[in-house]
């Protein structure tokens, strides 16, 4: 990572408004990363993680800076909204247009970093869990559920069903090819 600013590049806006995000949501929690690989430079949305690395998206590349690792926000709330990635965050608060975000945020970056994240979200008597509508995410539910056995682990895949992930469903939702949820 060479450079770390605030999210302007018309490239990267575009490449958030084609997928449903809110820009003041995005500017809010993400920035503009401009990394080096071998002697080419490029530029992505980053979303910071706890350790100090990055996630990394752009129309052209999905990825991320060591070291990997879990995405918290901590508001000191009861109740946990869990994700697999940050897009689907991003999609979530989207959809929910909240003015600021009042209850607790953990994003994986990755399935395979669950045990880094049941610390924080043990600790939470709720636990609303928007995992991938896929064989792994239905395990991570299935996991946390096993892993947080004082929490109300509440599986919310149902409010995008047919759909990939929550992020999928806000794009197919601003393309008319779905209908909001009743609830």
């Amino acid at each position: 990572v060479e450079r770390v600013r605030p999210l302007e590049n018309p490239a990267l806006l575009d490449y958030l408004m084609e997928r449903g995000i809110d820009l003041d949501t995005a500017r809010m929690h993400c920035s503009e990363v401009h990394y080096r690989v071998a002697d080419k430079s490029y530029f992505a949305v980053g979303f910071r993680n706890d350790a100090g690395g990055w996630e990394l998206r752009s129309a052209r590349f999905k990825g991320g800076s060591s070291p990997k690792h879990i995405t918290t926000i901590d508001n000191r709330s009861d109740t946990v909204i869990a994700f697999e990635g940050f897009m689907d965050f991003l999609a979530y608060l989207s959809l929910k247009h909240p003015e600021r975000l009042r209850i607790d945020a953990a994003v994986l970056n990755s399935v395979v970093n669950l045990p880094k994240a049941v610390p924080f979200i043990s600790r939470h008597p709720v636990i609303h869990a928007f995992f991938d509508n896929d064989e792994a995410g239905r395990k991570t539910t299935a996991d946390l559920i096993r892993l947080c056995p004082r929490s109300e682990v509440i599986d919310q895949s149902s409010f995008y069903s047919g759909h990939k992930d929550v992020n999928d469903y806000l794009t197919a939702r601003i393309k008319g090819r779905t209908q909001k949820p009743s609830t």
